[in-house]
């Protein structure tokens, strides 16, 4: 039986396996992060999907803390009094943005009349951990504070992520928690990667794992950090009072595993956890933040499960 490609060409093609004039392999330890960005960012641009009408759409600014966050809110009809999606960008930490995933975005919005804000968090080495997290935990608290402004109800909050993004949805997750924040109602973690430990080093080996460690070097200053629960969320000793969860899977994806075991572990916390794997795909990606045909099935699977967390309102 033919070994199934790994998680490196599925993701993003020639990017994770570039050649040189003397065919010599080039791994992500060869070339600048920026270099990375731009190419990641390029393909993603480059994927041909509908564009979901939305009614409006408005740039704004998160300062909080000294810091200052680009979002991007969707509305999706006429009206007021929407739930709201928070949307977490993914891009392998070093990539991803406001733009790569406008599509995303709208379709999310379109489709659960929800209003979606997406975090334009910064993007690593330049945002290194725990400044990303920290942007969307105030953007969050955003939400909070002008949900009346940008017609949102502030009472059914949904979090998303996919691949990196998802990473950071369930660490936003147990942030929120920890610090007694506003009420989650939904967890989405769409091909998540909860576990950067890497066997306990981000250091350059050539393994499976190797795109995974380069990664985290990006991310973090302090190797030590990869056993923080909010950079491998995998790793917390504690998963109870965190919302209800969605985990969306890509059969052929190197992260099923770990994003099925951080499900698996949810559910012995008690927290109720949706679990669905795409058969016959590997890692969404790009496709999925430009909501191509080939993510639709995990997406629609997605909208259906949020609509069902926004169908009832949590009462104390």
């Amino acid at each position: 039986m033919m070994k199934k490609k790994s998680m490196a060409f599925a993701l993003y093609g020639a990017l994770m396996c570039l050649q040189t004039s003397d065919a010599a392999t080039l791994s992500w330890w060869d070339i600048s992060p920026q270099e990375i960005r731009s190419r990641i960012n390029q393909r993603i641009m480059e994927i041909e999907a509908p564009t979901p009408t939305v009614f409006s759409v408005a740039d704004h600014h998160v300062s909080r803390d000294n810091r200052t966050t680009p979002i991007r809110v969707y509305t999706p009809v006429k009206g007021d009094n929407f739930p709201v999606i928070l949307l977490v960008h993914g891009g392998a930490w070093v990539a991803g943005s406001l733009d790569t995933h406008d599509n995303l975005a709208r379709y999310l919005s379109s489709e659960t009349k929800a209003i979606v804000v997406s975090v334009g968090y910064l993007n690593a080495p330049e945002g290194k951990f725990p400044l990303p997290l920290e942007q969307c935990y105030d953007t969050l608290i955003w939400i909070i504070e002008h949900g009346p402004e940008i017609s949102a109800d502030t009472t059914k909050i949904a979090v998303i992520g996919d691949s990196a993004g998802g990473n950071m949805t369930a660490a936003l997750c147990l942030m929120n928690r920890d610090r007694s924040g506003p009420t989650i109602n939904l967890q989405v973690l769409i091909n998540p990667a909860p576990d950067l430990t890497c066997n306990g080093t981000i250091l350059r080996q050539n393994d499976s794992l190797d795109m995974l460690r380069w990664q985290a070097n990006q991310y973090l200053s302090d190797p030590n950090d990869v056993n923080n629960p909010y950079v491998s969320p995998l790793v917390a000793s504690d998963l109870t009072n965190l919302p209800s969860a969605v985990i969306i899977l890509a059969e052929q994806d190197d992260l099923r595993e770990a994003g099925q075991k951080y499900g698996d572990r949810l559910q012995e916390a008690g927290i109720s956890t949706y679990i669905y794997c795409q058969q016959g795909v590997n890692h969404l990606a790009g496709h999925g933040a430009k909501a191509s045909s080939y993510a639709h099935e995990s997406l629609d699977v997605t909208v259906e499960q949020i609509r069902k967390a926004f169908s009832v309102t949590k009462t104390d």
